[in-house]
């Protein structure tokens, strides 16, 4: 090898053993940004945005984590299959959900406390998912009717639909498709209508009730609409659906990634009674703000934000 080959060979391989330390480097720095990103999914309706929000904040703001958020996801079958794909770390749920539609217990249980340590210790056996302490409220089904409509009719619980089968009615595809749905609710009270409910998207079910196109939808107990569109909500006398309690459901592998995060999202647990989670639901639905505005004002008066993220706009 000519000597003058040589400095020039050096030099090669010192650019290239640099170029190969940078890559290592922005190769390292790209792992601890993709294991310090924490992806928060949701269903598509209004207060599923909103805990989303709440919980991508909190994250932010206590644990330090970037958060991807992907939500708007669609059903609890789309959402959970996420989840257990690990396409995303956690999403809020519901007891009765994870007790019914996920796990397909049979047995009807309206003791809160019983359905959410059932579901915590399935999901943990089963799925390797953490159940997180309750929000605490319950936004349970129910049926709802025009009120103005309802009382001509001297309707006021569910078993009364049995002496109106005439009744159109207009149901979530979940709702309709679900045992803890339509298919149990009637079994459960021993009626039927005459046609067949209608598949309405979460969206305009409560347009669809307050514009006489349907009587009856299966609405949302916390539901802003239903004071917003002045619905009445009918007793379920005969007590057939189980406690929906929302909670965090997340991933053991996120937790075990993060530990920090059951104590952060914890934080949460019990603030949240049945009358805020639905003002917050119609701040967003009539009141025009963003889920992401009415979360941040939430976890402000809570004070739950540091001081630099509270102040900031």
């Amino acid at each position: 090898m000519s000597n003058k080959l040589q400095p020039i060979l050096v030099l090669i391989g010192l650019v290239i053993a640099i170029v190969a330390v940078f890559l290592l480097v922005f190769a390292i720095r790209g792992e601890e940004r993709s294991e310090g990103k924490i992806v928060i999914g949701s269903k598509e309706f209004t207060e599923q945005l909103i805990l989303a929000e709440l919980l991508a904040q909190l994250i932010e703001d206590k644990a330090g984590l970037e958060v991807k958020r992907k939500t708007g996801l669609g059903g609890t079958l789309i959402c959970f299959g996420a989840l257990k794909k690990g396409e995303i770390d956690l999403y809020p749920e519901y007891t009765g959900t994870g007790l019914k539609a996920i796990l397909k217990h049979e047995e009807n249980i309206t003791d809160p406390d019983k359905v959410y340590e059932l579901v915590k210790k399935e999901f943990a056996t089963q799925f390797n998912l953490e159940w997180l302490k309750s929000f605490g409220f319950n936004n349970t089904y129910a049926l709802a009717m025009r009120k103005e409509h309802a009382d001509s009719l001297g309707i006021s619980k569910v078993s009364d639909l049995v002496n109106h089968p005439e009744l159109s009615c207009g149901f979530t595809a979940e709702f309709n498709e679900r045992d803890d749905g339509y298919p149990g609710l009637a079994k459960h009270y021993g009626f039927k209508f005459v046609a067949e409910p209608k598949d309405l998207d979460p969206g305009l079910m409560y347009k669809a009730v307050k514009g006489k196109q349907v009587d009856v939808i299966s609405a949302f107990a916390t539901d802003g609409r239903i004071r917003a569109y002045e619905l009445k909500v009918l007793e379920d006398d005969r007590q057939f659906f189980p406690p929906y309690y929302a909670a965090p459901l997340i991933t053991q592998a996120a937790l075990k990634k993060h530990p920090e995060l059951k104590e952060v999202l914890n934080s949460l647990a019990s603030r949240i009674d049945d009358a805020t989670m639905s003002a917050m639901n119609f701040e967003v639905d009539k009141g025009g703000k963003s889920p992401a505005q009415v979360a941040k004002e939430f976890l402000q008066e809570e004070g739950l934000l540091s001081e630099k993220e509270a102040s900031h706009e």
